[in-house]
């Protein structure tokens, strides 16, 4: 029986979780609305219909209209806001199950039977976050529930899936059975199928071992099957040492792919793994299904009493789960190793798990695959020191977003600092450097067809054909060069508005309480409004209104003409002034320390500007330039500049054009990340500012 104090209590989470939709969906359709009508706009003119709905079922069996725009892109599902506002989707909720019109009337009662039990549909899900960090086995029973508790739990919920959907990408692969990396072919299965494999060998093995003498297993093996897990840590070490990397590439049946490093590898190169398979996860569900096949397991490796404890809490958990027997991992001699080999065979055990480390478990299990008389060997790292509880493993919200290294390396940063600060950049770059590499290649091969071609079509080799041959492979090898160039310049722009938007939102969500402030000191001290607007030229010299906080009098205009003799600023385009009597009191400090230019971040947001580039300059300004002098036009006006940094209104203004244009021609993420930095202690020291 539910109490009435159960209900309410679920009725109060129920409302603070559809305020907090209703929140977020206004806030980000605030936020969105430029986009989302010029989306609307171009769609219209391009599809004709700009709107366009597809159908989930709702948590009755019914169906929802979700809208979005026509055609294809990452910005169509934008829409689905509406239905966020309109309460028929929450922020994080269930997956979304479509509704298809061709179904029979038995699939609609199974959906509508499916869903009475399921909460509303979401933006974002667990399952969405599970596929894509390769952790669909985990449960998620409760998880819906546990996240609308509060809307602290709610929110974090959210923070983490999009946090998680830094690991995936929709042109990825999955259906590839094999991942190539590091000159290893990595096995792109599901957990289900991988343990469906061990357990086809153990089963079959069995089965074997029935019609063999008895008396022979201790000296001859059937053949035990060897599987490997790896992470981004093996295959920095496969590089250096070749006999580790030689057992992986030819010892082992299959190997598997470990860890948030691997995953990005894998999506850098065009491949999506199916899982995230790790004996970390596997161990509890392989027990469980050794259990329910009267198979037997045993356990190699750790320290002492290390295996042991964790075969105590494993049975515990799984009453019918047989472990042949334990050993530690260390041998003081061949003959105490022979002795611990005698012991697993004599054991019966089915599945042979190691625990000493990459590379020595799997090169053990190499050497000895000969005699030993098990199924399938398997390296299993520091699994042992989990299960024994020894080193408690980061709780599932960690791994949810690919952080779980993070928790090992606060556990042992004595230990794992190498492996993590170090390895993984360097693993990153190999990465890169590999995927580079192949690109090389496959233009070369593609420049050797094309002159083989060209060849094949020439019915003499003299010295003129020849040498249009060569211009022909030179033109083709200069297109190839334009294309990366292209491509650079594309990602140049993608990664600077992506760093725009990114740093314009957090910093006016940091900046409010200034912002807020100001604009009450700038409304106190005079008359007018709080912000100025003014039309400037931005880029190609289309105007758009820029917004600062006002810092003048209500005439400044009207008082400009009167002051023009007295211009400080070289060159007569610009009007600068450091005693110039129309700035407030207030106006003065926020000029002196840039506050004043604070509301261009919504210019930002809305993409009139950037956060670095040339100044945006008046109407009136552009008219007076000449032709060298509109090259800085050619791209978006910034907040800040070389110039801005570099001592602002005391550099001329014939020196400011010549540094804008240097950075047009030298732009990139880098140098506009440093700019920014450099912008920092400008600010602080006020040089050159009035």
């Amino acid at each position: 029986m539910i109490s009435d104090t159960q209900t309410q209590s679920a009725n109060m989470k129920g409302q603070l979780v559809r305020a907090t939709d209703i929140s977020i969906a206004v806030l980000l359709i605030m936020g969105a609305a430029p986009v989302l009508v010029s989306k609307y706009l171009y769609r219209k003119c391009r599809y004709a219909t700009a709107i366009e709905k597809v159908y989930i079922h709702d948590t009755s069996g019914g169906k929802i209209a979700l809208y979005q725009f026509s055609g294809e892109g990452i910005c169509c599902r934008w829409p689905y806001l509406l239905n966020l506002l309109r309460g028929e989707l929450s922020l994080v909720g269930s997956e979304k199950q479509y509704y298809l019109e061709a179904q029979t009337k038995e699939q609609v009662q199974s959906q509508c039977n499916k869903h009475t039990t399921q909460r509303k549909p979401g933006l974002l899900s667990f399952e969405q976050m599970h596929q894509t960090m390769g952790i669909n086995f985990e449960s998620q029973q409760g998880l819906l529930q546990g996240s609308q508790n509060s809307i602290a739990s709610y929110l974090m919920a959210a923070i983490r899936i999009v946090i998680a959907s830094i690991f995936s990408s929709p042109k990825a692969d999955t259906s590839s059975p094999e991942i190539p990396l590091f000159e290893l072919k990595l096995s792109n299965i599901s957990m289900d199928d991988m343990l469906s494999n061990f357990m086809q060998q153990s089963v079959m093995y069995k089965a074997c071992q029935t019609k063999i003498d008895p008396r022979a297993t201790s000296q001859h093996s059937v053949g035990m099957v060897q599987y490997a897990f790896v992470n981004a840590d093996c295959l920095n070490m496969s590089v250096n040492d070749p006999f580790y990397r030689r057992c992986l590439q030819h010892s082992c049946h299959k190997v598997f792919a470990d860890g948030s490093g691997i995953r990005i590898a894998s999506l850098w190169k065009g491949f999506s793994p199916k899982d995230n398979l790790n004996g970390t996860d596997m161990f509890p569900r392989l027990c469980e299904q050794v259990a329910e096949h009267n198979l037997s397991i045993f356990l190699l490796g750790g320290a002492a009493g290390i295996a042991a404890k964790t075969a105590e809490n494993m049975q515990h958990k799984y009453p019918n789960l047989t472990i042949a027997g334990t050993h530690h991992g260390y041998f003081d001699s061949v003959e105490n190793e022979q002795a611990v080999i005698a012991q697993i065979n004599a054991s019966g055990a089915s599945i042979l798990l190691v625990a000493m480390g990459a590379p020595k478990q799997e090169v053990w299990l190499e050497k000895h695959q000969p005699v030993l008389n098990v199924a399938v060997g398997i390296g299993v790292g520091g699994l042992f020191d989990f299960y024994s509880e020894k080193i408690i493993r980061a709780p599932l919200w960690v791994r949810q977003i690919g952080m779980e290294w993070v928790c090992r390396l606060a556990e042992e940063p004595k230990r794992m600092w190498k492996r993590y600060i170090l390895g993984n950049p360097l693993f990153l770059y190999r990465v890169w450097r590999e995927i580079a590499k192949e690109k090389q290649q496959s233009n070369t091969q593609a420049n050797a067809a094309t002159a083989l071609k060209q060849a094949d079509n020439t019915p003499s080799m003299d010295n003129s054909l020849a040498h249009f041959g060569n211009n022909a492979t030179q033109n083709s090898q200069a297109t190839q060069r334009c294309k990366r160039r292209r491509a650079a310049a594309r990602l140049n722009l993608s990664l600077k508005r992506g760093l725009d938007l990114t740093c314009a939102s957090i910093l006016l969500f940091i900046l409010l309480p200034l912002l807020i402030a100001v604009a009450l000191l700038i409304r106190l001290e005079s008359k007018g409004p709080v912000l100025f607007n003014q039309q400037r030229a931005g880029k190609d010299n289309i105007p758009f209104t820029m917004w600062k906080f006002r810092s003048m009098y209500q005439n400044a205009e009207q008082r400009l003409s009167k002051l023009q003799s007295a211009n400080e600023m070289q060159g007569g385009v610009l009007f600068k002034m450091k005693q110039d009597p129309r700035i407030t009191l207030v106006g003065k400090i926020i000029r002196k320390l840039s506050i004043d230019e604070l509301p261009q971040l919504w210019n930002v947001i809305s993409g009139d500007m950037s956060l670095v580039g040339p100044r945006p300059a008046l109407l009136t300004e552009v008219k007076l330039y000449s032709v060298q002098d509109r090259r800085r036009l050619a791209v978006k006006p910034g907040i800040t500049c070389i110039w801005q940094v570099s001592g602002r209104s005391n550099i001329p203004f014939d020196k400011q054009v010549e540094l804008d244009v240097d950075y047009i021609y030298q732009q990139s993420f880098l140098t506009d990340i440093w700019l920014l930095i450099k912008t920092i202690p400008a600010v602080i020291l006020a040089r050159g500012a009035y």
